[in-house]
């Protein structure tokens, strides 16, 4: 193997590591410094052809984060109230929980969200 073809081989192998590695982190972090609040989605995009997203948006210690999330097409996309998922240290690292829709017993979230969701977990979740 010539060294441009190392090179090339390395490169192309690092370009498929990396990505999948910080996904793996993020989620790690997600479940590992997990917090809970209130999102509220904003609409529908398109992430690709064959792809859409959600997006919502939630606050945290009064600050306003955006995000979004492969739309689940049970999900109510426009004004729907979800649960959210995000790490405590990170906060814009975060997952909407489609399934999981905030009751209307739960009016607000507080500041810094919940440890545990506030609500008893749907069957299967």
């Amino acid at each position: 193997m010539t060294k441009n073809a190392r090179i090339f081989f390395i490169t192309l192998l690092l370009m498929l590591i990396i990505p999948i590695t910080c996904q793996v982190i993020r989620k790690y972090n997600r479940d590992n410094y997990a917090r809970y609040t209130i999102g509220i989605t904003r609409g529908e995009c398109f992430a690709n052809r064959t792809n859409h997203d959600v997006k919502f948006i939630y606050y945290i210690l009064n600050k306003k984060y955006i995000n979004q999330n492969v739309y689940d097409f049970k999900s109510k996309p426009i004004n729907g109230r979800y649960f959210v998922k995000y790490d405590s240290l990170h906060p814009s690292n975060s997952v909407l929980l489609q399934d999981f829709p905030v009751p209307d017993s739960v009016k607000t979230a507080p500041p810094n969200g919940w440890k545990e969701i506030p609500v008893k977990k749907p069957v299967g979740w």
